[in-house]
C-alpha cells in the first residue's frame, strides 16, 4: 500500500488519485484526508469525498460542535468551505490538461438552516463546461448543499478564471 501511495501522489490528476484510493477499504476516507492535507483549511470541516468523476463531485460533512454557530446549526463559513472543496474537486477532475483555474469569488444563498449531515453536489458538462470562446475567461461553477432529508439548504456559484497554462518550452 505504501508503494502504491507514493506512486499515486506523483500522478498529477486528482481523479486518478481518487480512483486508486477508492479501491481500498476506507479509501474514500483516506483520499479525503489526503486532499485535505493538500489544502489544510478543509480539515476544519472533516469532509468525506463520496463520489468524484469528470463533471461531478459529491462531498459531505457532519455537524459537530466545532462547526456550529450560536444557534446550533452549521456555521455559514463551514458550509462555504464545503462548497469550495466540491468546487476544487470538480475543477481538478474535469478541466482539460492545457487549462488552469483560479477562484475569483463566490455567491452564496442560504435557503434554510443547515444542520446534520450536509452534502455538497456539483454537476457540470465535462465536455463543454471549460470550452470558452477565448481565454482567459470566466465560468461559474454551481454547487448545491443538501441536508439529510434531501432539501437544498445552500446554493453557491463559484466564479473561476480560466486561462491557458503557460508553455513550459517558451519559459526556458
Amino acid at each position: 500500500i505504501i508503494n502504491n501511495f507514493i506512486k499515486m501522489t506523483l500522478i498529477p490528476r486528482i481523479l486518478s488519485v481518487y480512483t486508486q484510493f477508492s479501491k481500498y477499504p476506507f479509501g474514500k476516507y483516506l483520499f479525503s484526508q489526503y486532499f485535505s492535507y493538500m489544502a489544510p483549511y478543509f480539515r476544519t470541516i472533516n469532509p468525506l469525498v463520496e463520489e468524484l468523476k469528470p463533471g461531478y463531485a459529491q462531498v459531505s460533512m457532519k455537524q459537530r460542535w466545532s462547526v456550529q454557530n450560536h444557534i446550533k446549526t452549521v456555521h455559514a463559513i463551514a458550509v462555504c468551505n464545503l462548497i469550495e472543496m466540491a468546487l476544487g474537486l470538480i475543477a481538478e477532475s474535469t478541466i482539460p490538461e492545457h487549462l488552469r483555474w483560479l477562484p475569483m469569488g463566490m455567491d452564496v444563498d442560504y435557503l434554510k438552516k443547515a444542520s446534520g449531515k450536509l452534502t455538497a453536489k456539483s454537476t457540470i458538462d465535462p465536455n463543454t463546461f471549460f470550452v470558452l470562446k477565448e481565454y482567459p475567461g470566466r465560468v461559474d461553477v454551481p454547487v448545491e448543499v443538501f441536508n439529510t432529508e434531501g432539501v437544498i439548504v445552500t446554493k453557491g456559484y463559484v466564479k473561476l478564471w480560466i486561462s491557458l497554462k503557460p508553455d513550459k518550452k517558451k519559459e526556458k
